[in-house]
């Protein structure tokens, strides 16, 4: 995926994992996420994921994520992409966020930006919540770090996260558009030039559209349709942003100030956060 960004000349923020995949342990959610598994089928997960991802930390050892791959982030960063961090066990983080403790959810958050101050020999910048999923104590921990920006929600504009009440000072970026996996035999999208009409479609000229997409998904068996896809936006003059580009120019004091909420989105099992209605036009 980073390679056909690069030939295009367009940029993107990179979001990693940097601790052990767990993707095996997954399953679990069969029991536990309605549609989960009728997911599985519909997005033909087996020959996305491939068997060793899978089966990787149930029958097979976990492998290391980020913090395997230093070269390999280091030279995204290089070359003008953002490298943020993806939580550290994303399975878990995901999976037990409604019962992780507080001291439990600081050490995932430390261990994770642990790694990648021993990439990079910096702090970290920007933090995306494993499967959009968070939580109050969560969202309390990283507002204290003091962070440029995170993108933990689906919603359609930035915005400051309200807490209990209280208003944090982490700008927050949502997602904006549906996620491949979200759309793949869920609408009918029979070759590469219906995926981009569908996303074309979407796209709000006079909005910031942030689009999420996956390594397994765009990078692999979908990468002719994603690259269409960034191929045809070019040639609509659209302009290909890092996240970190524009939380940087956020007035953070004008942005709308909503609560982050529980939701359900049409192809995705399971709740995901969401940006809720603003309760106060300025901070």
């Amino acid at each position: 995926m980073a390679a056909m960004l690069r030939r295009e000349g367009v940029t993107a923020s990179f979001f990693v994992a940097m601790g052990p995949d767990n993707s095996g342990k997954a399953i679990r959610r069969v029991l536990t996420n309605r549609g989960f598994l009728s997911k599985m089928f519909r997005t033909r997960a087996v020959s996305m994921y491939g068997w060793r991802t899978i089966l990787s930390g149930t029958l097979l050892k976990p492998r290391p994520v980020g913090i395997a791959f230093p070269n390999l982030l280091r030279e995204l960063k290089a070359d003008g992409f953002e490298v943020g961090v993806h939580g550290y066990d994303h399975v878990r983080w995901q999976d037990r966020i409604d019962n992780l403790g507080e001291q439990e959810l600081a050490h995932e958050i430390q261990d994770a930006f642990e790694a990648y101050r021993a990439i990079f020999a910096e702090e970290p910048r920007s933090w995306a919540a494993p499967g959009w999923r968070t939580s109050p104590a969560a969202m309390r921990l990283l507002d204290r770090i003091g962070l440029l920006y995170r993108s933990d929600t689906r919603g359609s504009t930035p915005f400051r996260p309200q807490v209990d009440g209280t208003m944090l000072s982490t700008p927050e970026i949502p997602t904006t558009l549906p996620t491949l996996d979200e759309v793949l035999g869920r609408e009918r999208l029979s070759d590469a030039a219906a995926i981009v009409r569908f996303y074309r479609e979407r796209i709000r000229p006079d909005h910031l559209n942030v689009h999420t997409v996956h390594a397994e998904t765009e990078g692999m068996g979908h990468l002719d349709s994603f690259t269409l896809l960034v191929r045809e936006l070019k040639g609509a003059s659209a302009e290909f942003v890092r996240l970190d580009t524009v939380a940087a120019h956020l007035d953070r004091e004008s942005l709308p100030i909503c609560p982050v909420t529980h939701g359900n989105l049409p192809g995705r099992s399971g709740w995901v956060a969401t940006q809720g209605a603003p309760v106060s036009g300025n901070g």
